[in-house]
C-alpha cells in the first residue's frame, strides 16, 4: 500500500508518539491530526504520564471508526494503541 506523499511507507511500523514532547498548548490538537492521517488498520502507540481518557472521548469525535488497547497501565506512564478499524 502506498500513499499520496510518495515515501513509500506501506503503514506497517507502528510509531509511538510521546505526548511530553508535544507542546500542552497543541497536543490534543496534533494527536488528533496524527490519528486522522492514520490509514485504515493503521496503529499509533501513545505513550502518555496518565491514562488519556479526555483524549480517547475526542477521538470519538472523528472521522472513521478508532478503538483502542492500553498495553502499559502505568504507573511511570501508559501505552495505549490507537488503531483506525476503518
Amino acid at each position: 500500500m502506498s500513499h499520496e506523499c510518495q515515501c513509500n511507507n506501506d503503514g506497517t511500523v507502528e510509531e509511538t508518539l510521546d505526548v511530553l514532547e508535544i507542546p500542552h498548548t497543541v497536543r490534543h490538537a496534533a494527536i488528533l491530526g496524527a490519528l486522522a492521517a492514520l490509514p485504515v488498520k493503521g496503529s499509533l502507540l501513545l505513550k502518555a504520564p496518565h491514562m488519556p481518557n479526555p483524549l480517547l472521548s475526542e477521538v470519538k469525535d472523528l472521522e472513521g471508526e478508532f478503538n483502542h488497547e492500553v498495553v502499559k497501565d502505568g504507573p511511570e506512564h501508559w501505552l495505549v494503541r490507537l488503531r483506525r478499524a476503518a
